[in-house]
């Protein structure tokens, strides 16, 4: 099994901050590592995420849910965990078109690896808390919304360090569990109404704060401080009527050098995404998209070089649905390419294809609360992923299933 090189550590760090930061409407085309939506996420798709939002509730809303993770390896060396969350959020509405929000999680999880020896480390914490505000409001007379979002510090900061050499890579599926440092983001944008089409954009800025993947296990408590970052979002609606449209967007980050000890160690290539969706909430909907990175910089003798080869590759995917009424099944396609490292170098990485289905269903218990059901499989295969008791790379698969449920209400 390959060991998590600071690296791919780091990126994942930035793209699961990302994660958090991103508005929920952006959310499902921002640029994280991964380019998937957590398999954890209680009946949710790509495409209900760029839906039109529905009607907000009077004052607010109140969801808490409950969910099964697992996952195994077809190594000889056990490879495996599993994950207890108790995810939690809250909405409050002021004002119209206006929302406070905050979410957080409670997560138990058990993680086995093989690394240096088997080892498994039973952990139990709150993970970090999202508080913030979006509103909408009318600028250069037009429909505009800022959000500001603030992380707050309440995980455990040596969590993901911990888990990193059991979990599934997070190219193919997000960690559940976030423990980082205070951080900020601030996201504005507006948009332009042509008949049937709108045309939108929105710019951000996101703080990261203190992160540390090494916490006591490697090179000691060194303080990082993950790399700041710019959002440039371009997109196209077009509203084909009884609630279906299609969506056009593309979008672009740009890092900040991540610093240990206020010396700049890593600095994220600019990625580029686009993507493509068709939404229709009764029956068939889809998105399709790609990502592609530019390479890194890393730090040699005091200065950032830009690395020979890109060590992030370009990554595909497809996200089909269909609803049936209250009952949806997502489907998950994602092709990783292999990174531009030969196989004899640390940061090499092979790529891969994940396949996964989540069906989820909905009953509604009254006209302000129902309570869904979801379950989900997904088949991970990376390729040149692990080495044989010869030394040679082999192939790695994962089997990654969750079953939950979550209650949500209208107040």
């Amino acid at each position: 099994m390959i060991r998590p090189d600071p690296l791919h550590l780091y990126a994942a760090a930035i793209a699961t901050w990302l994660m958090i930061a991103t508005p929920s409407f952006l959310r499902a085309q921002s640029a994280d590592a991964s380019v998937t939506p957590s398999a954890s996420a209680p009946a949710s798709t790509a495409a209900s995420a760029i839906a039109t939002p529905s009607p907000k509730p009077s004052w607010g809303s109140v969801d808490l849910g409950a969910q099964y993770v697992g996952w195994s390896s077809n190594d000889v060396l056990p490879f495996n965990g599993s994950e207890l969350l108790v995810p939690l959020t809250l909405s409050v509405v002021p004002w119209k078109d206006a929302r406070f929000y905050g979410q957080t999680q409670f997560a138990d999880g058990n993680y086995t690896d093989s690394v240096s020896g088997t080892e498994t480390f039973n952990l139990s914490s709150l993970t970090d808390t999202v508080v913030g505000l979006e509103a909408g409001f009318d600028s250069f007379s037009l429909p505009s919304i800022v959000n500001i979002g603030v992380n707050l510090p309440t995980g455990d900061p040596s969590w993901e360090f911990k888990q990193s050499g059991s979990i599934i890579p997070t190219e193919f599926i997000d960690s559940d569990y976030r423990g980082r440092g205070f951080g900020l983001s601030f996201l504005y944008g507006l948009s332009l109404k042509a008949g049937a089409e709108q045309y939108g954009v929105a710019a951000g800025y996101l703080y990261s704060g203190a992160f540390n993947p090494d916490y006591g296990l490697w090179t000691g408590n060194i303080p990082l401080k993950l790399g700041d970052s710019t959002f440039l979002s371009l997109n196209r609606v077009v509203d084909h009527g009884d609630g279906q449209s299609d969506i056009l967007r593309l979008s672009a980050f740009y890092f900040l050098p991540t610093q240990a000890e206020g010396t700049d160690l890593l600095q994220m290539g600019p990625n580029v995404n686009a993507s493509f969706a068709w939404n229709n909430p009764q029956a068939f909907s889809f998105e399709v998209g790609g990502q592609y990175f530019l390479p890194a910089q890393n730090e040699a003798n005091g200065v950032l070089v830009t690395e020979p080869d890109t060590s992030l590759a370009p990554r595909l995917y497809l996200y089909p649905s269909y609803a049936f009424g209250d009952f949806n099944l997502l489907g998950r396609v994602k092709y990783i390419l292999a990174n531009g490292y030969p196989q004899s170098n640390q940061l090499y990485d092979g790529g891969g294809y994940l396949f996964g289905l989540q069906p989820s269903v909905k009953f509604k218990l009254d006209a302000s609360s129902a309570l869904c059901f979801s379950a989900g499989f997904d088949y991970v295969l990376w390729q040149n992923g692990g080495y044989d008791v010869s030394g040679n790379r082999v192939d790695l698969a994962y089997a990654h299933w969750t079953f939950g449920t979550h209650y949500e209400v209208n107040l």
